[in-house]
């Protein structure tokens, strides 16, 4: 497994061949062990101490890292029709490691750590293709009132990094030519200057992603033509969300939702509620609306037509909160099934929330004890290159199962998990990727019912450091492999 998560890293370039060398093999170790610290995943002092010798090379940089893995990701995009490019922003909270540098306010001053804002790659099928592209900055203490925040250009805004998203979408597409790329992201990406680069870039003839927005400004629109009287006046919606609500119905879907404990807040106060499982039935509605440009001071934007596709839960229960969507997008939507296809890639997006949550629960990156942001950044960026291909490993079990599972492992790690779990004429049989995994996940906590679902990315992690002590006793006591 070594050798295929070193490939990873294959065109690095650190300015020394032995640095880069040593940062292959430590990536290596790190995926080994995810859940432990750097210096611990380390097989004895010298490789631990070459961990914190790389730590401190000044070439050793998340930038660096990114960019070696972006062109293996982009290798994998270019054997797809279709990919999703999801968005988002998480916190890395180092506020317990009072004396790190670097560190910027979180959500409140008392809390200290960084930024990460991705663009995560995804087919279809959601199967992880990679991080296209990745920052990690620490937020400056705010200056100036929210009036005075506001009149600035976007490019000096925090909203900035959404449009700078979408630009790398554009990218991708323009090194991808055949693959049509979708920028997807939730209510934080609904930026008007997204919109009016996508509908420049069409118009110049420039590589444009396509793009999906979970809608959260109820922006004003134009009237239809060149008419300068008021939608009002017309008898119309002047809202985005009031036009589309007036439009008829394309149709209904109905899906099933799990019971689950939410954090909700209420005046600045949280606290757990529960939504109650049941069978959503949901009316679907689109239209193309033309928008109405905000007022930007010392810029005109463009206006743009866009399409809408709302989703409202028909009679909820009692006390339970409708299961509504609107989102945006620039992918034509004028029949029901156009408007399924954009409501289930918008639920993919959730894809990046779990990656979040194998980087920083499984990984544990919020754990590093590096004193220095330069330390800690480019190892985030190896743990997420780890936490990718644990992702990858659950999901290309799922969709590929009978591929031998030798194109992932190497012959140790599946014959020692083999015996232990089989016995030794397990080690005559070689497994199917499906079957691997399911071993990996069985020590890892899984149960394997007939009712549980497929394993998991945490049984995932906690097994796979099982499985790097089963192939190091196989290669230490020279077990007979034929």
């Amino acid at each position: 497994m070594n050798t295929s998560i070193a490939e990873e890293l294959a065109t690095l370039d650190l300015g020394d061949a032995r640095i880069n060398r040593r940062t292959r093999h430590v990536l290596g170790r790190l995926l080994e062990s995810p859940s432990v610290s750097p210096t611990a995943s380390m097989h004895g002092w010298a490789e631990m101490m070459g961990v914190y010798r790389l730590a401190a090379h000044p070439d050793f940089t998340d930038q660096a890292i990114f960019q070696a893995h972006r062109q293996a990701v982009l290798g994998r995009v270019s054997e797809h029709q279709r990919v999703l490019l999801i968005q988002d922003t998480t916190e890395l909270d180092y506020s317990t490691k009072k004396k790190q540098l670097g560190r910027g306010p979180l959500s409140t001053s008392e809390r200290q750590g960084y930024f990460m804002h991705t663009q995560w790659a995804i087919t279809e099928q959601r199967l992880p293709l990679g991080a296209w592209h990745c920052q990690i900055q620490a937020r400056a203490p705010e200056i100036g009132t929210a009036p005075e925040r506001k009149k600035k250009p976007i490019e000096q805004k925090e909203s900035f990094r959404w449009l700078q998203g979408y630009r790398e979408a554009c990218e991708l597409a323009r090194q991808a030519p055949g693959v049509q790329v979708i920028s997807c992201s939730d209510r934080e990406g609904d930026v008007y200057e997204v919109f009016a680069e996508w509908q420049q870039r069409v118009q110049d003839g420039l590589p444009a992603a396509d793009w999906l927005i979970r809608c959260n400004q109820n922006r004003a629109l134009l009237p239809p033509g060149d008419d300068a009287c008021t939608r009002a006046a017309l008898g119309q919606a002047d809202t985005l969300v009031e036009e589309v609500r007036q439009t008829p119905a394309v149709g209904c879907i109905s899906f099933k939702i799990d019971t689950k404990e939410q954090i909700k807040r209420v005046q600045g106060n949280k606290h757990l509620a529960v939504r109650q499982g049941r069978t959503v039935h949901q009316e679907i509605r689109v239209s193309r609306v033309r928008l109405r440009p905000p007022h930007r001071s010392g810029q005109k934007l463009p206006s743009v037509s866009l399409w809408v596709v709302m989703a409202t839960e028909v009679n909820p229960p009692p006390g339970q909160d409708p299961i509504n969507w609107v989102l945006l997008t620039s992918l034509p939507v004028e029949d029901i099934d156009q408007a399924v296809t954009i409501l289930r890639l918008y639920l993919a997006r959730w894809e990046i929330e779990v990656f979040h949550r194998v980087l920083k629960s499984g990984c544990q990156v919020e754990n590093l004890q590096f004193k220095q942001d330069t330390r800690i950044k480019p190892l985030v960026a190896l743990y997420l290159i780890v936490a990718w291909r644990i992702l990858y490993l659950t999901k290309l079990g799922r969709e590929c199962p009978e591929l031998p599972c030798d194109v992932v492992f190497s012959e140790e790690e599946w014959k020692s998990i083999a015996v232990i779990r089989h016995g030794p004429e397990a080690v005559h049989k070689k497994p199917s990727l499906q079957e691997m995994i399911l071993m990996i996940a069985h020590f890892g906590g899984y149960s394997g019912r007939p009712s549980d679902a497929p394993p998991g990315p945490e049984v995932m992690w906690r097994g796979l450091q099982s499985l790097r002590c089963f192939a190091l006793a196989w290669q230490s006591f020279g077990l007979n492999t034929s």
